[in-house]
């Protein structure tokens, strides 16, 4: 039987009662539903664009101001209208492809200038179109795999950015699958889970991660809670985290179940989950110390709302060191930068992204930025558990 407005409205607010961690956002603009949405943030904004809204494909394109809590339509992307496709962002740009066009699956890369607001056509993937497949990009590399089109993939390809190239890497050594889970950190990509073909249930919970300095696969422990599709996923202070999905028969879990993943210990924790049934194909986006999750199917309807969960703080709240000037040059960068402080007084430097991602630990006092992309970005200096934070932009 379908559910009211008015009882579904009761349901949500006590459900926020009972989990007081999410709080509500402001809705997608117009309150249009959508699932498959592909989401990413640049420069303190979160962006939505595309998925299937009113049963088809779409190319809207939308900015989020959490500052002022509203949205922001832009000019529609100007590629195939699409769904079940993702996206990624670095620094002032943004990387969306792949997923189902209007009438055919797709292999297509686009890269969006958050400065210029101007997207550019990437040379195609020489691959097999697809929809769902991961998406995960690691510094100056995009890492596409698995996914489906007439059957399910278990291929894997890298994309290098400076150079607008494809190379084919070892397959997944596993089963084939689409629509699986999976983030990056440091350089390593992550990915499991996932609708297969073979097996009763064909819901996987296997994980495994691939060395983008190596090429190699490691399987890695089984996911403790059950096996699932189809949720969203994100990166953030050195650990992953998958949020909502569908669970091992392929149906909405009765929560919508939230887990950190700690690389150093290959080990999965639960986190609060989000009020109500956990959704299909939902999109996220951080911003600071933030998950902005939205969207997607709920076991009530298809959704166009918006909330968000505060993470841990970012390593840049750490206790400041006291009594020490750091100076960061040039700044702006284009290819290089220094700072004046001996890199041996410190205990761990880092380069940060703008989300205040460990994007590499530092060894020298000279850094190689020359394959970033242009935006902010932060080096942070530990002594024992204290640290300071400078920030600088690269802009060519």
């Amino acid at each position: 039987m379908k559910k009211t407005g008015l009882l579904f409205s009761l349901i949500f607010t006590l459900s926020f009662l009972n989990a007081q961690d999410w709080e509500p956002r402001a809705s997608l603009p117009g309150g249009i539903a959508r699932h498959h949405p592909i989401t990413f943030t640049i420069d303190g904004f979160g962006y939505v664009l595309t998925g299937t809204v009113f049963g088809d494909p779409s190319n809207d394109f939308m900015r989020y101001d959490p500052v002022t809590d509203t949205w922001e339509e832009l000019p529609d992307f100007p590629g195939p209208a699409r769904s079940y496709s993702y996206g990624t962002s670095r620094g002032s740009k943004a990387y969306v492809g792949f997923g189902a066009g209007a009438n055919a699956p797709l292999n297509d890369l686009w890269e969006y200038d958050s400065e210029t607001e101007e997207w550019t056509q990437l040379s195609n993937c020489p691959c097999d179109a697809r929809l769902h497949p991961a998406f995960i990009q690691l510094d100056d590399r995009i890492y596409v795999g698995l996914g489906n089109n007439t059957e399910n993939l278990k291929d894997w390809w890298e994309y290098d950015i400076p150079t607008d190239t494809w190379s084919q890497q070892d397959d997944l050594p596993s089963l084939a699958r689409h629509h699986p889970f999976y983030f990056g950190i440091d350089n390593i990509a992550y990915v499991g889970f996932g609708h297969g073909s073979t097996g009763s249930p064909n819901i996987y919970n296997d994980f495994f991660k691939f060395d983008a300095s190596t090429g190699e696969w490691t399987q890695l422990d089984f996911f403790p809670g059950e096996a699932r599709v189809a949720g969203t996923q994100f990166d953030y202070e050195g650990k992953g985290y998958i949020l909502s999905g569908d669970g091992d028969n392929h149906s909405h879990m009765e929560e919508g179940e939230f887990w950190e993943y700690d690389p150093a210990l290959d080990e999965w924790t639960k986190l609060t989950s989000h009020p109500g049934s956990s959704r299909w194909a939902p999109g996220n986006f951080v911003i600071d110390n933030y998950v902005y999750f939205l969207a997607g199917l709920s076991d009530v309807q298809l959704e166009s709302d918006m909330m968000r969960f505060e993470l841990a703080p970012l390593a840049t709240s750490t206790k400041e060191l006291e009594s020490i000037a750091i100076s960061v040059f040039p700044n702006p960068a284009t290819s290089e930068i220094s700072f004046n402080e001996d890199i041996s007084q410190f205990s761990e430097v880092y380069l940060l992204n703008n989300l205040g991602q460990r994007l590499r630990q530092l060894t020298s006092n000279e850094v190689n930025v020359q394959n970033l992309p242009d935006g902010l970005y932060y080096l942070q200096f530990f002594k024992g558990e204290n640290s300071h934070v400078e920030k600088f932009m690269i802009v060519r």
